[in-house]
């Protein structure tokens, strides 16, 4: 069994798209992991939208726009890119898209540290001298932001890298101060700069060619990201010590994986809520009528908890003296259950909890019927479409460059609803337009 697992906070509906035809699976449990079963040796595309959580406490980057210059196609995307990013066209005001001579198969993307794909590289954009520039537009808003671009830059003439009669070396400008080394684009190969430790807004990212330059400027492809602040390194681990403990006795909670409380509280399991602090804690567990049948592990590991939420379960045996030693613990229902013996003294005499142990087998108590536990039900969540980009701004200035985009491309994974009626009353011709939509919604989720 071969399985794709992906890193989400958010439930949804991810599409699996194959060559003959799509499937939808329907995820609804709030999970950070979700498993994908498909038969061994099919080859399957999977096109979803997530957040990037990153729980080992780096920094994220979030994509701003990313540029295939002097591309033929308005959008490069999978199998051309193998990890499906979505490149869009664009082309420069007073710049020259340039068809590369070099054959998409033979061109080497080993050399970048983010390996683009070739069909970005094959083309590029270019001005008319050596004492014209290209000015980079990051797009950006207003406000300085950290950011961090990847530039990538492959000749496009052989006979440019091989008689030493021509010579095209650049390089980048950052607010006119120079920023990289001598960049000489190779033919066939790729050269990657990337701009980093830098705060914009309206920087001026220019290229510009060296004194001994004889052929312009030339770039074929760019990426700019902005920067998030230092995350969190994830929930503290006595927590996580505890839930796996709760998670090796009760099988049924195996199905949840992932950071128990981050990227936020959208994504946090069902079972549990958390602190909103730097490192999170778990305050509640509610693991009512989830089919737990058996004595209760040792999970008081997880000391900030206030509530715990047992009751309508099979839980059996004495109840346990760990409970006893949250200090914290407000709240604590252990009702219908098949709990026996007594209650301990570090509860019972416990002014400050609210203890519930009715409908269990303890001393004094008439032992109930077992309860009919049954597993937990799965909601179909609700879906929030994601936020559009930002508009294309196409910036002009005297003496430069800019680059902007030959028209704005659909923001990516945008859903669109559409709306029919029909004035039949066939039975048979509803369902069909039924049918119908639902092919539609499948297809364009898998498209886009």
């Amino acid at each position: 069994m071969t399985m794709f697992t992906a890193a989400s906070p958010k439930c949804g509906k991810c599409v699996v798209s194959c060559d003959q035809h799509c499937q939808s699976f329907l995820l609804s449990l709030r999970k950070n992991c979700y498993t994908i079963p498909v038969t061994a040796g099919d080859r399957i595309l999977v096109r979803a939208s997530f957040y990037y959580g990153n729980f080992d406490g780096g920094y994220a980057l979030f994509n701003v726009k990313r540029f295939a210059l002097g591309a033929y196609q308005s959008t490069i995307r999978y199998p051309e890119d193998p990890y499906d990013r979505k490149w869009y066209s664009a082309y420069g005001l007073f710049t020259t898209n340039v068809r590369g001579e070099a054959e998409i198969p033979k061109i080497d993307v080993s050399g970048s540290e983010d390996y683009p794909p070739a069909a970005v590289l094959q083309n590029a954009s270019t001005v008319n001298s050596t004492t014209s520039y290209i000015q980079l537009d990051t797009y950006l808003r207003d406000s300085p932001v950290p950011i961090y671009i990847t530039t990538f830059f492959s000749e496009v003439v052989q006979l440019f890298t091989t008689s030493p009669n021509y010579k095209r070396s650049f390089q980048i400008y950052v607010d006119d101060e120079p920023y990289s080394e001598e960049i000489v684009p190779p033919f066939g190969g790729v050269v990657e700069v990337a701009i980093t430790n830098i705060t914009a807004s309206n920087t001026s990212i220019t290229l510009r060619s060296t004194s001994d330059a004889n052929l312009p400027v030339l770039i074929n492809a760019f990426e700019v990201y902005t920067v998030s602040e230092l995350l969190s390194p994830g929930t503290d681990t006595r927590d996580l010590e505890g839930l796996a403990v709760l998670q090796l006795q009760f099988e049924v909670l195996i199905k949840w994986s992932g950071d128990p409380c981050l990227p936020s509280t959208e994504s946090q399991w069902e079972w549990v809520e958390c602190s909103t602090g730097k490192i999170p804690r778990t305050v509640s567990l509610n693991l009512s009528s989830f089919s737990l049948v058996g004595a209760l592990p040792d999970f008081s590991s997880m000391d900030p908890l206030v509530t715990i939420d047992l009751h309508d379960n099979g839980l059996e045996g004495p109840i346990p003296k760990f409970l006893g030693s949250f200090p914290y613990l407000k709240q604590l229902d252990l009702s219908n259950n098949r709990f026996n013996g007594t209650i301990p003294t570090s509860l019972s005499k416990n002014k400050n909890l609210r203890l519930v142990v009715t409908g269990n087998c303890l001393t004094g108590m008439s032992c109930p019927p077992p309860p009919q536990v049954t597993p937990p039900a799965e909601t179909p969540p609700a879906e929030t479409p994601p936020d559009s980009p930002p508009d294309y701004q196409v910036p002009s200035a005297p003496n430069t460059t800019p680059l902007s985009s030959g028209s704005r491309p659909p923001p990516p994974d945008e859903f669109h609803i559409h709306s029919t009626s029909t004035a039949t009353n066939n039975t048979a011709a509803q369902l069909l337009l039924l049918v119908m939509l639902l092919l539609e919604t499948i297809i364009f989720l898998a498209l886009f």
